[in-house]
């Protein structure tokens, strides 16, 4: 634990960064709560020829925003996620597809339904079985709550969320198994330049019990800080970049380190209509190691969710 208090102020520099930008954002940036409606009440107005808000939840990329969409309003998401390669050579390609239905019952409140699932290819990777599939994996619910809605109550969004996940499909290794995940996330966003330009921090706590055919019963837990901003370079597109830090356990809390990693990566949003976006992200690891050299180490870290580069792609249909 001492190594991780040794390094901590360096790994936080890029979300400290965002939050001094929120701290620091004009108080013109934040609407009279008398003339503007909640942000998360204009969400997904934005066509091609509009230059209404866009909705932030996927504004950043892997980094989240704190809307929650449109009081009453339902939407259906299609998003895939791929990880690809890891330490010590060989092959790791893994998707995971997820298939999203999603409400908003108030302006503070939504939450997702989800189904999940895999397709990996691994061969010849340190402290990974060979396999090939695709398949059905599992299920997960993610209830949000905005605590402060931005422009209204604040110049910054702050929202929280808790997702419990079950996964019969270890999305990391492959094995069949047993997984319960509980993950929780923070999420801040701003908008530092009205309609052009955003800002967003995530920081994020995920501890998980597998009970996997290949590797047994183990505890696990990934932390993350993320930060990004993000430029509308027109009414309805818009393109930025984020940095995402993880540090992985061999443990429910923050002790016994597998390693860490940093990404660096651009975004894009695009308001294809009113009820219809597409978004994507893909990220390199541009530093990051396992604890130690050891053999050990280096399949404990390839046995976690960090990858040498992350993407993902969501398409949401609102109905």
């Amino acid at each position: 634990m001492a190594n991780i208090g040794k390094n901590l102020p360096l790994k936080f520099l890029p979300v400290l960064a965002v939050l001094g930008l929120f701290a620091g954002a004009p108080g013109a940036l934040a609407h009279d709560a008398a003339d503007s409606e909640p942000a998360s009440a204009s969400a997904h107005e934005g066509g091609a020829d509009s230059g209404e808000e866009f909705e932030t939840k996927h504004l950043f990329g892997f980094t989240e925003g704190t809307d929650v969409g449109e009081v009453g309003g339902r939407e259906l998401e299609f998003e895939t996620f791929a990880n690809i390669g890891k330490r010590g050579g060989g092959r790791y390609d893994a998707l995971e597809q997820e298939i999203n239905y999603e409400a908003a019952p108030t302006s503070r409140f939504g939450y997702e339904a989800t189904l999940h699932g895999v397709s990996q290819q691994i061969g010849n990777v340190p402290g990974l079985n060979n396999l090939s599939q695709t398949t059905f994996s599992g299920v997960s619910f993610n209830p949000k709550y905005i605590l402060l809605t931005r422009g209204v109550d604040a110049p910054f969004g702050l929202a929280v969320s808790l997702q419990p996940e079950y996964d019969r499909i270890d999305p990391v290794t492959g094995a069949h198994a047993d997984n319960f995940v509980l993950g929780s996330r923070v999420y801040l966003d701003a908008e530092l330049i009205e309609r052009k330009l955003y800002a967003a921090a995530n920081l994020i706590f995920s501890p998980e019990v597998d009970n996997e055919t290949f590797y047994g019963v183990s505890q696990y837990a990934l932390f993350g800080a993320t930060a990004a901003l993000t430029w509308r370079l027109m009414p309805a597109f818009a393109v930025g970049g984020e940095v995402e830090f993880y540090q992985a356990y061999n443990s429910l809390g923050f002790s016994q380190t597998i390693g860490s990693a940093t990404y660096l990566g651009p975004t894009m949003h695009w308001q294809i209509s009113p009820k219809v976006f597409a978004a994507a992200a893909w990220s390199a690891q541009i530093a990051g190691q396992p604890c130690n050299s050891s053999p050990a180490a280096l399949a404990l870290y390839n046995q976690s969710d960090i990858s040498r580069q992350r993407g993902r792609l969501t398409v949401g249909v609102e109905f």
